[in-house]
């Protein structure tokens, strides 16, 4: 660990002294040198940061999220593995297209060369944003008719899969039509889990029975494909944008099966082979709407109403030679969504909002097999929030709040709750080069349907399972604390700490008082999760900005209450490192191993992950981009994460098997050709991911 600590304080001391020794902006008399203009790359302000792409990053990036790691903005984490892009504390980061919502898909289709700026924003106060808390907006060209087409590939070997996307879109003045199709293929036989569970029972004379049982993975095969549509119909004017969304989504898992043996540790069961399937299909069209209206005099609405229906089989086999359990179920579910926002400006420096959302959410389950049920789910969640701006110059605050409610009823019994939701973020910017932001919020974090799910399913031989009805949504509380610093075009630095609490967070309870004396695990409401943490973010680009270095270091200490009490700090670390010749590059990024607390999971209290590596090298000419990237190279076993699982009556180790831990090779290619005298970019549509389920995890 020490010699990290070394490699960060001297990074930063570097960039630091390089910084500071620059020629000062000076006019010497009787010496007239050549001045060299560059423009500004990078700024801030109270309310957004703006960052420019230069061409290496935009022509080495093949979507929006290979562009976002590419510019090493310092405000967020992008893991260019996983796909993910976070807050440095964890919180997820929306990620917008000309002012919408963009997912997956639109993300994938996204041209790089055509992005004029990227925008990072906290609370941000435009309605189309709809209060998302971190936002990231990808601005780009505008172009009066015509299109583009785009075709990409992906191919990732030895970790059996692979994906791809077909995308068209086509304007005419103010009209643009979007269509998508994807397709996702995964078949891989290195997945699945090893488990050693510990049972506790009361004995007969007061004592303890304790009884291990483990099951070992001998074999496994999971094979699953994922189809997706879409179309988009856009009208867009200085006044309004109005746009209609049609998606569907077709999920078949054919084959998901793990066996191998059992060992217990009594002799009341004896040691034999066992075997678990699971096979399912899954369907989902949606439809999603999306207006907006300058309506004038400093007022501004915006509308999105949804409507989901999804429908789930699934069939379960769980075969050993002591037990044989199967579990099947039909799901069919209808959301209906409306979220609206309406912006009044006063006097120019002040700015007030009211966020109203209604959900209506149905869903009926039935379970056949060794359990016969029909639970039935309808709640309906709604919350209003009043918001106040004040921006001046140099100073940006908002302060809002409000109240979230819904109504369940399940299985005939109706539960109501009610929370107060608060947000407040200040922030100052000293000039363009440095910025200071204070947030502070109160949310809440819903209870799934499947939680609440009050039928019993046996898991195996020992273990049964169920949810609880009375289940209350978890409390959570975050203040966090951030100074961005941009010097020049050649480095940036974002320093940050916080500290948040998620309050009565719900735990699996395991007691043995299951059917037959057997070991049962319910969910209650118990203990709370905090966690403190500080880092910063240095970010270098040399060589004329074709070598990009940056370091993430963050230290974190976290806490538990409650029937699984633990204490925890771990240092995170991400290291990135792109070099640019022409138009080749390769880049390295390294996250070294940790173990963290889980702050919400009914199967395992903490989480050691392991070391993440990559090297990828690329070849692009604007049309054509071609990658290939070595993940985990020298990694031969197939474990992912190892976690656990300690209480009074139940102890629970688990070993994850998965192919995105072991050594892969991914490859991509890609090609964009345009039609017509003038393209206008920049909204692609896209599928949208899965609904929410209501079969018991």
């Amino acid at each position: 660990m020490r010699p990290i600590f070394i490699f960060i304080i001297t990074l930063f001391c570097a960039l630091c002294a390089f910084a500071q020794t620059e020629t000062p902006d000076s006019v010497k008399a009787l010496e007239l040198n050549e001045v060299v203009v560059e423009a500004q790359m990078q700024r801030t302000s109270s309310n957004v940061t703006t960052y420019y792409p230069d061409r290496n990053s935009k022509r080495s990036a093949q979507n929006a999220i290979d562009l976002l790691s590419s510019m090493a903005i310092p405000q967020i984490n992008v893991n260019p593995i996983g796909g993910t892009v976070t807050t440095p504390s964890g919180d997820e980061v929306s990620i917008y297209i000309d002012m919408e919502p963009a997912t997956q898909e639109e993300k994938d289709a996204l041209r790089p060369e055509d992005v004029k700026k990227v925008e990072y924003f906290v609370f941000p106060t435009d309605p189309r944003f709809n209060h998302a808390k971190y936002v990231i907006n990808i601005t780009l060209k505008n172009y009066n008719y015509g299109g583009y087409a785009k075709i990409s590939g992906t191919g990732n070997i030895m970790a059996g899969s692979s994906r791809g996307l077909a995308y068209a879109k086509t304007a005419y003045r103010r009209m643009t039509y979007d269509i998508s199709v994807n397709d996702k293929y995964t078949d891989r036989r290195h997945t699945g889990e090893e488990q050693t569970q510990v049972f506790r029972f009361p004995g007969e004379a007061g004592g303890i029975n304790e009884i291990t049982r483990s099951n070992l993975l001998d074999g496994s095969r999971f094979q699953q494909n994922q189809l997706g549509a879409s179309f988009r119909a856009k009208y867009t004017s200085d006044k309004a944008v109005v746009s209609n969304s049609f998606f569907f989504t077709a999920l078949n898992t054919p084959r998901s099966s793990y066996d191998g043996r059992l060992i217990f540790s009594s002799d009341a069961f004896d040691g034999s082979s066992y075997s678990n399937s699971l096979n399912s299909t899954y369907i989902y069209p949606r439809w999603k709407g999306n207006y907006y209206f300058n309506l004038g005099n400093g007022v501004k609405l915006n509308a999105i109403p949804s409507f989901f229906y999804q429908h789930t089989k699934s069939d379960r086999r769980y075969v050993s030679d002591e037990t044989a359990i199967r579990t099947d179920a039909t799901e069919d579910a209808v959301t209906g969504e409306l979220q609206i926002q309406l912006n009044k400006s006063f006097h120019k420096y002040h700015t007030l909002d009211i966020n109203l959302l209604g959900i209506y959410y149905n869903n009926k389950v039935k379970y056949t097999g060794n359990t016969v049920a029909s639970p039935e789910f309808n709640q309906f969640a709604y919350g209003g929030i009043i918001g106040y701006t004040f921006a001046k110059d140099r100073i940006h605050g908002q302060l809002s709040a409000g109240l979230a409610g819904e109504s369940n009823k399940i299985s005939g019994v109706r539960t109501n709750s009610f929370i107060p939701l608060v947000n407040l973020n200040t922030q100052y910017a000293f000039n363009q080069k440095n910025q200071i932001s204070l947030s502070a919020m109160l949310d809440i974090r819903p209870v799934e349907a499947s939680e609440k799910t009050p039928d019993v399913i046996r898991e195996n031989e020992l273990l049964y399972k169920t949810g609880n009805l009375h289940l209350k949504n978890v409390k959570v509380s975050k203040v966090t604390l951030d100074y961005t610093w941009l010097p020049n075009n050649k480095f940036s630095l974002s320093a940050f700490t916080g500290w948040s609490r998620e309050f009565n967070r719900i735990v699996p309870v395991f007691t043995p008082d299951g059917p037959d004396g057997m070991m049962i695990r319910t969910l209650e409401n118990d203990g709370y999760y905090q966690n403190f943490y500080f880092g910063t973010s240095l970010t270098a680009k040399l060589l004329n900005r074709t070598l990009v270095l940056r370091a993430t270091p963050q230290m974190w200490f976290e806490k538990v209450s409650g029937i699984y009490a633990d204490t925890n700090s771990y240092l995170a670390l991400s290291l990135n490192a792109t070099y640019y010749i022409g138009k080749f590059y390769v880049s390295a990024y390294c996250s070294p191993a940790f173990r963290e607390l889980v702050s919400q999971s009914l199967t395992a209290t903490s989480v050691k992950r392991k070391t993440s590596y990559q090297l990828k090298v690329g070849w692009s000419n604007g049309s054509w981009n071609f990658t290939a990237a070595a993940v985990n190279i020298f990694r031969r076993n197939w474990i992912s994460e190892t976690s656990r699982l300690e209480s009074k009556w139940f102890d629970q180790y688990t070993t994850e098997y998965g192919a995105s831990s072991h050594q892969f090779v991914s490859l991509t290619a890609s090609y964009i050709f345009g039609f017509g005298k003038k393209v206008r970019r920049g909204d692609e549509v896209q599928t949208m991911g899965a609904g929410n389920s209501a079969i018991m995890k």
